[in-house]
Formats: C-alpha cells, sequence, structure tokens
C-alpha cells in the first residue's frame, strides 16, 4: 500500500468523523420546529455560501469538466442522501434508520461485482459483511416505530449514497474536490426547492438553538463532502463506502460524550467489530492479494 492510499483512507475516516455530527445534530434541530425539507435546503445554501468563500479564496477556476448525465446522476444521489439519511429520523427511530441506511457499502460492492463485474477479494467482501454486523449490534434497531415514511427515507438514501460514490468515482482524475463540492452543492439548492411547490412548506425552527444546530450541520457537511471525494479520488468507491462504517461509531460515541448516554457492553461490542473490520480490510491491502472470487 503505498502513502496515497494510506492518506485516503484517514480522510475516508475524516469523512465519517464529520458526517457522525450530523445526524445527532439533525435530531436535534427537529426537535426545535423544522423538518427535513426546510432542514435539507439550508444545509445547501450555507454549504454553497462557505464553499464559494472558499473556491475564491483558493482563486481556483470554476470550470469543471464533467460530462451533463454524469454530474447529474451525482447530484440526484447526494441529494437523495441527505433528504433520505436526515428526514428518516424524523419517522423512525435513529438506530432503525441507521441500519438501513447503512447498506449503501454492500450496494456499492455489489454493483461493481454485479454490472461492472470487478473483481471482489474474499476478505474484502468479509469486512464489508463484518463492518454491518457491528453496526448492526451497535445500536440495536428498535422497532417502536415503524413508519413506512421512515423506511422508505433511509432506504432511498442508502441507494442515493451508493449511486453519488459510484457516479463520482467516474468523474476525471484531475477533478478538483472544492470546485467539485461547489457546484454539486449549487444543484442540489435547486433540487432542494423542488418539493416547495408540490405543497411541502418551510418550517423554520423555534428556538435560536435551532438555527445553531443547521449551521453546525451546515459546516461540518461541507467539510465531510470535500473530504469524501479526495477519499474517493484516492481509494475508489468501495473502499471509501467500507469507511463510512465508522460513521455510527463517532455517533455513539458523540451520545456518551455531549448526551450522556449508556455505553452497553453490545454497543462497545458493535463498535470494537466495526474497527476490527476496517483493520482487516487494512492489513488486507497492507500484507496480502486475497483470493479473488
Amino acid at each position: 500500500m503505498n502513502r496515497n492510499q494510506i492518506v485516503g483512507r484517514a480522510i475516508a475516516l475524516g469523512a465519517a468523523t464529520f458526517y457522525g455530527f450530523n445526524t445527532t445534530l439533525s435530531r436535534l434541530a427537529y426537535d426545535t420546529g423544522t423538518n427535513p425539507v426546510t432542514l435539507t435546503l439550508f444545509r445547501f445554501l450555507l454549504s454553497t455560501a462557505l464553499m464559494l468563500l472558499l473556491v475564491m479564496a483558493l482563486r481556483k477556476s470554476l470550470r469543471l469538466q464533467v460530462a451533463p448525465w454524469l454530474f447529474a446522476v451525482c447530484v440526484l444521489g447526494m441529494f437523495a442522501t441527505s433528504i433520505g439519511h436526515l428526514g428518516a429520523v424524523k419517522y423512525i427511530p435513529v438506530s432503525l434508520s441507521a441500519i438501513i441506511f447503512y447498506t449503501f457499502p454492500l450496494l456499492v460492492v455489489a454493483w461493481k461485482r454485479i454490472a461492472r463485474r470487478e473483481p471482489v477479494a474474499r476478505r474484502e467482501l468479509v469486512a464489508f459483511v463484518l463492518a454491518f454486523a457491528g453496526i448492526g449490534i451497535a445500536l440495536g434497531p428498535e422497532f417502536h416505530r415503524f413508519d413506512p415514511r421512515g423506511i422508505a427515507l433511509a432506504f432511498g438514501g442508502a441507494i442515493g449514497s451508493a449511486t453519488f460514490i459510484l457516479s463520482y468515482e467516474q468523474f476525471p482524475p484531475q477533478t478538483d474536490s472544492y470546485v467539485a463540492t461547489l457546484w454539486i452543492m449549487i444543484a442540489s439548492v435547486v433540487f432542494a426547492c423542488l418539493p416547495f411547490p408540490a405543497g411541502f412548506e418551510l418550517a423554520f425552527p423555534g428556538q435560536s438553538a435551532g438555527w445553531l444546530y443547521i449551521a453546525a450541520i451546515s459546516v461540518a457537511s461541507a467539510i465531510a463532502f470535500v473530504l469524501s471525494l479526495k477519499a474517493i479520488a484516492s481509494v475508489g468507491g468501495a473502499v471509501f463506502a467500507l469507511f463510512l462504517n465508522f460513521e455510527p461509531v463517532i455517533i455513539l460515541l458523540l451520545a456518551w460524550m455531549a448526551l450522556g448516554e449508556d455505553l452497553t457492553t453490545a454497543r462497545v461490542s458493535g463498535m470494537a467489530l466495526v474497527v476490527f473490520a476496517l483493520f482487516l480490510s487494512h492489513w488486507r491491502a497492507r500484507r496480502v492479494e486475497a483470493q479473488v472470487i
């Protein structure tokens, strides 16, 4: 494994960490009176403003040489991820939402194997399965609120995330991650406005804390998104998707440190299994070339 691959994995862990802030902050924002479409719109608006300032400060060219259809698919996938992942927790427990959403790494590797006929190392496939099992053990999904809207949003988010990863993987190698993030955010603002003509209404937070949560989500999202694009370009979509399984570990740690939630034996065991799965994948890449399916 070369230095770029090691750095790419570290960047993927960084992306997972910042994404981990979003779920908890979204739950807190909904408690102040906002809704998924409002949160999504303002998240993209503020993230766009931040990225525009950054691109201008770095004096980067705004030109993005990507096929229009590929760009559209990438944006649609990212928007579905946001509205699905952050919206599902309004209707179903966070743990159940996360279990459904985190099927996306398996969707990525399945698509690469079946549709693209790319070889998948056995040890890598085991790492994917172990990571998903670890999330299931750590979160211990609750079924007392089984709302079809939440189920649909969570699974739609999983499909969107897999679509985003697989499509961005096809972007030209010279694509600048900052400029790509800016244009994807701008296009996502347009997508975020589409629900309103259909009857959806803005629901502003009823407390000032709600706006602080939205601002924090926007900053964390912008950072996580830039790191995501860098990681995909460095280590590929499958490895990036695998390392995003670290996000629930961050969510549980934040809940323990900031909200006082218990770290039960099941949660610690599940978190340890996720970390082991990531180590297993990393060790495979460093030590041996595993048997290919």
